[in-house]
């Protein structure tokens, strides 16, 4: 500690608490009022986009689809069950032979097969 140098008091230069209200008055009375501009452009933006979605500038247009395609997106998304599906149709057998020939072509050929080779 004894190697530290010493260092003297702080003082204020003479008078200088007298003049500083006088100085802070004049510099204030010198300040022109500046209206925040980043705010206000900010500002501007935000009630701009609010009034674009209020007034739906930026929904989608809705997609039209074929009754075949509304059926799979409800059949997909697991609303509608199989059973819901046959009863909606006018003949659920057609229904249901037109999905297994659809899904199983070639089950007649490899029956054919099998019946004319197992003896």
């Amino acid at each position: 500690m004894n190697q530290l140098p010493k260092l003297k008091d702080f003082q204020a230069p003479e008078g200088y608490f007298e003049r500083l209200p006088d100085q802070i008055l004049t510099r204030e009375k010198g300040r022109k009022f500046s209206f925040p501009v980043p705010y206000a452009a900010a500002a501007a933006v935000l009630i701009g986009l609010g009034l674009a979605w209020q007034l739906g500038w930026f929904s989608p247009e809705p997609q039209l689809l074929s009754l075949d395609e509304e059926a799979q997106l409800y059949i997909d998304s697991q609303v509608w069950t199989a059973e819901d599906v046959l009863t909606l149709s006018d003949d659920p057998n057609a229904l249901l032979d037109q999905i297994i020939a659809e899904e199983m072509p070639v089950s007649d050929d490899v029956w054919l097969e099998n019946e004319l080779t197992w003896f």
